[in-house]
């Protein structure tokens, strides 16, 4: 007989660690399947834009950044819908893009040289020159500034997901909202003023026709009724003093638009008669104003991404562009972004 004891020792259990639930976060700076409700861009852009203002009368400001790369950094803050994958390599997804603008230099032509040609004939050898237009961006006193926002549904090829390269095009609408001075005349807006100025043949048609040129020539984008009906009646009444004192509270001529010799001229060539006000107001008239709006600017975006670990670069080139009261208006610009997409 066996006597077994009930005491009889159990196999030891091996210790298994106590497994806890990890929390679920709610967003990673890149996750592997890309964000799931929205991405947003946080980082730095670098812009170079320039704007074109065509009107009807053919006349144009080509308004260009400073140029200097420590004058165009700005904060980026694009946002990103999910991305939705078509086939291995395509996808889609709607970015809406931000864009901080200002331009204190005018693309100007500058003819500072001659192309010697020479033909020969029966009667000798004869040289014929023709200028050679050469273009310059120059501080005219002018400057435009604002901000557009871009609505782009886009096409990539590459993978899903924020941390795979991809490069794609989109096409939609903008914000657009410009305000500012420019000259319209290739940098002779001063001169041009000095001589319609001195067409007149008493000191009414003087003004009359400074009225009337700035209001065909020098820009009028808004359309803005009150300072056409001052610029189609200048001489009449106190309209020219109503001008300087309504473009006074606009506030949107920059000082340094202002020529000095051309107070000179406008004191002697009406014998000291002229007010404060009037003076300032024939002073504004040699640049054009440039004021715009819109929220259906027609916008195209290039793009390039590079993911570079936690931080993706981006070189990117487009612009808005529309038609407003008889003015062809665009934006051509490039931008170098650096920025780490947080995706919820």
């Amino acid at each position: 007989m066996v006597f077994v004891s009930p005491l009889k020792a159990q196999e030891p259990v091996p210790y298994s660690p106590k497994q806890t639930t990890e929390p679920s976060q709610e967003f990673s700076l890149k996750k592997e399947n890309g964000a799931k409700y929205i991405t947003f861009y946080p980082g730095v852009q670098a812009n170079l834009t320039d704007l074109s203002i065509v009107s009807n009368t053919g006349t144009r400001a080509v308004m260009r950044d400073d140029q200097r790369m420590d004058q165009n950094l700005n904060f980026l803050y694009d946002l990103k819908s999910p991305e939705w994958q078509i086939g291995e390599n395509w996808g889609l997804f709607i970015l809406n893009r931000n864009v901080n603008f200002r331009q204190s230099k005018q693309k100007i032509t500058d003819i500072t040289a001659t192309n010697m040609s020479s033909s020969e004939g029966e009667s000798g050898s004869s040289n014929r020159s023709s200028p050679i237009k050469q273009y310059k961006n120059q501080d005219l006193g002018t400057e435009t500034f604002g901000s557009y926002h871009m609505f782009l549904p886009a096409i990539y090829y590459g993978q899903k997901g924020n941390d795979k390269f991809r490069i794609g095009l989109g096409l939609g609408y903008s914000k657009v909202n410009i305000q500012g001075t420019a000259d319209f005349n290739d940098g002779n807006g001063f001169f041009n003023s000095f001589w319609v100025f001195s067409s007149g043949r008493n000191l009414d048609e003087k003004i009359s026709n400074m009225g009337k040129y700035s209001l065909l020539n020098n820009g009028n984008i808004d359309a803005d009724p009150y300072r056409a009906y001052l610029l189609a009646n200048l001489s009449s009444g106190n309209n020219l003093e109503s001008l300087g004192l309504y473009t006074l509270l606009q506030g949107d001529v920059n000082p340094k638009s202002i020529n000095p010799f051309m107070a000179l001229f406008y004191n002697q060539l009406t014998g000291n008669e002229l007010s404060p006000l009037e003076l300032y107001a024939l002073l504004t008239l040699g640049i054009g104003r440039v004021n715009s709006s819109t929220n259906q600017a027609k916008s195209f975006y290039f793009f390039w991404e590079i993911p570079i670990g936690m931080i993706n670069w981006r070189f990117g080139m487009g612009g808005p562009f529309y038609n407003q009261n008889g003015y062809r208006i665009s934006f051509t610009t490039f931008e170098m972004s650096f920025y780490t997409p947080i995706e919820f």
